[in-house]
């Protein structure tokens, strides 16, 4: 069974249909099922901190994760060893107590750049959650988050385990990136061959993929070629909504470029006639050239050639006007005492879905991210777009439509 989750920031922000299973509850059936293990990789923790109103969904998921150390389920989390969002109290306290094992990693030590930005959860190697959400009780109530949580699956939860394994065996001491990974940690699920699932009653198919490739033993797709994959299959249209879109790196000083594989992937897709929309986040931390290399996209549309289309069998001889390139900004309003929470109110999911496929991640589109930054995604491929696929694009369409999201000419 899969079911795509989410979080919509309280109080202020209301959707019509569809509406997804809220990550907090997930996230605690999760916890609550769990009879053998749980494994957890996690970009920093700050569930148990804060004393804020809406902070109470944190404390409450991070109780049922103590319970499940106390009675007797093995707790592993990989996390990173960056403490610039919080000092990871929670998960010291958790090894403290004996509840879980604690590793972390350093990628700028084994990368020179980088940090480890998964967010997944793995239950019995049965079941798993893999979305935007961090573990901090903002990314229950504050921020709006978009997941998938995927039961009774062992092929993607052992899976993935694979990736969780590369995180855990690269955060013992003096580790470094072997010049082989161990076989066990191959797979032979990837774009080429993907595995055959039964989701929900709609057959589909599906494989992780994972970044940056130094960290991907044989087999693993890397998750920029995923991503490229599905942009170059799609026949009609494309969606992304992502908080952040750079064609170029940002974290790397001096030796920061341009890089433009995903851009020049949406480009030349327009310019075989696939309508494209963007929905990208506009919140306090968004940064200035991201609205010229937006505004660059869309500066291309008075040039793109119209083309007739065909469909299936049925030759529909006309000249359309695709509208190829749309982009709007997605802003979540914040009262006064909202904006005084640090990194909150703000659309932080990262998908894209097409005419028949679908991609959920853990990663901003930003070069960084796929060079050299720890993250996974599952990309899934329904036949005429049914199943997960149409769900996701229902959660598109309805946040493209919403009074949130604002057309990028006309505000900015």
């Amino acid at each position: 069974m899969s079911v795509t989750v989410g979080t919509l920031p309280v109080y202020n922000v209301t959707f019509a249909r569809p509406v997804n299973l809220p990550t907090y509850e997930a996230w605690l059936e999760l916890f609550d099922s769990a009879t053998q293990s749980i494994r957890i990789a996690a970009f920093y923790w700050d569930m148990n901190s804060s004393q804020y109103p809406t902070a109470e969904l944190g404390r409450q998921v991070y109780a049922r994760l103590a319970e499940a150390g106390q009675r007797g389920v093995n707790v592993q989390i990989a996390q990173d060893l960056s403490k610039g969002l919080s000092d990871n109290k929670d998960s010291e306290w958790l090894s403290i107590m004996r509840l879980a094992e604690v590793r972390t990693l350093n990628l700028k030590k084994l990368l020179g750049f980088g940090v480890m930005h998964s967010k997944f959860i793995i239950v019995d190697l049965k079941h798993v959650y893999i979305g935007s959400a961090n573990m901090d009780w903002k990314s229950l109530t504050e921020v709006k988050e978009l997941g998938l949580y995927i039961r009774n699956c062992p092929h993607i939860a052992i899976d993935l385990f694979k990736i969780f394994e590369v995180y855990w065996l690269l955060a013992e001491d003096n580790a470094g990136i072997p010049g082989m990974w161990p076989n066990s940690l191959e797979t032979v699920f990837n774009l080429r061959s993907p595995l055959e699932l039964n989701f929900n009653g709609v057959k589909t198919n599906v494989f992780i993929s994972s970044s940056p490739e130094a960290l991907n033993p044989a087999g693993r797709e890397h998750d920029l070629e995923a991503i490229l994959s599905l942009i170059a299959s799609a026949e009609r249209t494309i969606c992304i909504a992502v908080m952040t879109y750079l064609p170029q790196t940002l974290y790397m000083g001096p030796y920061n470029r341009y890089w433009p594989d995903i851009d020049d992937a949406i480009r030349m897709a327009a310019f075989n006639g696939i309508s494209v929309r963007l929905l990208i986040s506009h919140w306090s931390h968004s940064r200035p050239q991201e609205l010229e290399f937006l505004r660059s996209l869309l500066d291309i549309n008075d040039v793109l050639p119209r083309r007739g289309i065909y469909s299936g069998s049925i030759r529909i001889n006309c000249v359309i006007d695709i509208l190829r390139f749309i982009k709007k900004l997605f802003t979540v309003p914040s009262s006064e005492e909202q904006q005084r929470i640090p990194f909150a109110r703000m659309n932080h999911n990262k998908y894209m879905v097409t005419d028949k496929t679908a991609y959920v991640g853990t990663s901003n589109w930003v070069g960084d991210y796929f060079i050299s930054t720890a993250g996974v995604g599952v990309a899934m491929t329904t036949h005429l777009g049914r199943g997960v696929v149409k769900k996701l694009q229902d959660i598109f369409d309805r946040d493209w439509d919403s009074v949130y999201a604002t057309d990028l000419w006309e505000s900015f």
